[in-house]
Parts: C-alpha cells; structure tokens; sequence
C-alpha cells in the first residue's frame, strides 16, 4: 500500500466519526441524566460540523500567496506561545520551528515515534499539506497536543470554515471539547487571521 495523502487521511478520520457520532446519538449511558443536567443535550453531529455533513467535504483551498516569511512567522509565534505556556507545560515547546519533513526525525528524538495519534508518515503528510498551502510550521508537540505557525491564514469566513473542517477531522476533540462546540464558530474564532493553530486530544 502507498503513501495515503491528506485528502485520503483526513477523509477517513471525518467519515469515521461521522458514523460513530450518528449511531450514539440519543443512546443512554450512566452518567447520562446528570452530564444532559449540568451541560444539556449535546448537539447533533451536523449541528456541529455545519456548514458541512457526514460525507467528507475534502481539502480546502491554499487561502492565497505564500508571500509573508513563513520561518520569520513560526518564530514570532514560537515566542508568543511560549508567553502563553504554563511552566509544567514548557515541555511541548520546541527548541525551534520544525517542517513536515522533519516529523520522523523529531518523533524518534521525543519518544514518541510508534505511540502518538497518528502514524507518523499520516502525520507528516498533513503537516506537510499545511505547510504547502499556508505556509505551517511545527511550533510544539508532544504526545496528545500540538501547535503550527501559520503564514497564511484563511481571510475569509468561507475559507476558514473549509480550513476548520480539516481541524475537525485532524482533532474533533479540539472543536468538541473546547470553547467552540461547532465548527463554525471554531472558525470564525479560531482559524480566520489566526497564525497559529493548536489541537489537542483527550
């Protein structure tokens, strides 16, 4: 079997939840009347993906011209996001931005080569997908979180909601789980303008 691209990865990753989340929609769990309590009923899942639904929608579109420093940007960021780390959390900051091509390499250094997420060729594929088309670089990582600078972020809110469906499929825990409970408003708040972009999972 060849290398899988973004698109293929990414796909699979969106369609898979897709169906996950339709079938466990309404199923009662313990715990359930106490979680519905404190945080009411969790939304459907093409309440949470719109403007989207369960098929893939596929890549987005290069936002525009790599023109902007891509290594000035991820150094910039790099700083900033250091700035916003707790002192437990220095860890996950790298000692310099890195590219996709890089991500072997870097894996095997941090021990997590075979135990992180996603494979690693999955892994530097759709680093290196971002990379190409907004000019991202790897600003932090470790096992269950990561952060790319972003040279050229979407600047429209179609872009960004296209952008954030990658996001979603890339890390549904990112949207679903964090103050942004729908892709649309992950994108409006989290991707339009922004030079970096931050995932985790849980």
């Amino acid at each position: 079997m060849g290398v899988r691209s973004a698109d293929e990865v990414l796909g699979e990753s969106w369609e898979r939840y897709a169906r996950e989340a339709i079938a466990a929609a309404g199923q009662d769990y313990p715990g359930r009347e106490r979680v519905v309590e404190l945080f009411g009923e969790p939304l459907e899942f093409g309440e949470v993906v719109a403007p989207f639904g369960e098929r893939w929608p596929g890549l987005a579109p290069a936002a525009g011209e790599l023109g902007a420093d891509a290594e000035e940007i991820a150094e910039r960021v790099a700083v900033r996001v250091h700035a916003g780390l707790r002192q437990e959390e220095l860890t996950f900051l790298l000692d310099r931005p890195y590219r996709s091509e890089d991500v072997p390499r870097l894996l095997d250094e941090l021990g997590l080569a075979g135990g992180w997420l996603f494979e690693t060729e999955e892994l530097r594929v759709i680093l290196r997908s971002w990379e190409e088309r907004y000019g991202a670089r790897l600003v932090t990582l470790d096992g269950d979180r990561l952060a790319v600078s972003v040279a050229a972020p979407p600047r429209t809110p179609a872009q960004a909601e296209a952008v954030a469906a990658e996001h979603f499929a890339f890390s549904s825990d990112t949207i679903t789980q964090g103050d942004d409970e729908t892709l649309r408003d992950y994108a409006a708040n989290q991707v339009l303008d922004h030079e970096v972009w931050s995932f985790w999972w849980d």
